[in-house]
């Protein structure tokens, strides 16, 4: 039985969101880093561009759609911790000075995970198929979840040096 809560037919219509998500994404850090100056249809045709190049590729689209989700939730966070700091009597100045970087590092941080764990799915690691591997290759090295964890909390650590020693707005 359909109901109005039954939203899988959309399925069909994922990799037209990804292209509209990639060629937005594009157009916007385009026109606000003025990497090609000030032409609008130039970032327009590029943005487009990278987007149908984008759908060629079905580990990125596969990567896109499962991390859009999260980056909605960020951004969903973000605008209600302005909209509490104006409610509770911040200035815009106060409110969005760390939100700005904090949101930002937070997107990087999730589209990084997401995208390695995606990519990680598609790999074989060492030791996953009950066989001695040999870690005389450097992928087997690299892939090992030993090593995964120890990129992990170094970026993690670098992260906290950074927020923690950088300068402080309040």
């Amino acid at each position: 039985m359909a109901t109005f809560l039954d939203i899988s037919g959309i399925q069909g219509f994922s990799n037209v969101f990804v292209f509209v998500f990639v060629w937005v994404v594009v157009y916007a850090a385009l026109g606000i880093t003025k990497v090609l100056g000030d032409h609008k249809g130039v970032n327009i045709l590029l943005g487009f561009i990278v987007g149908l190049f984008t759908l060629f590729s079905p580990v990125i689209v596969d990567t896109i759609q499962f991390i859009s989700p999260w980056i909605a939730v960020v951004l969903l966070f973000g605008v209600f911790a302005t909209a509490g700091f104006r409610y509770l009597g911040g200035s815009d100045e106060h409110s969005l000075g760390n939100l700005k970087l904090v949101t930002v590092v937070v997107l990087i941080l999730i589209v990084t995970v997401g995208f390695l764990a995606k990519l990680r799915e598609g790999v074989k690691g060492p030791g996953e198929d009950g066989e001695d591997d040999d870690f005389s290759k450097p992928l087997n090295v690299l892939l090992h979840p030993r090593i995964l964890g120890a990129i992990f909390l170094m970026i993690i650590a670098i992260f906290t040096i950074v927020l923690l020693a950088g300068k402080q707005y309040m």
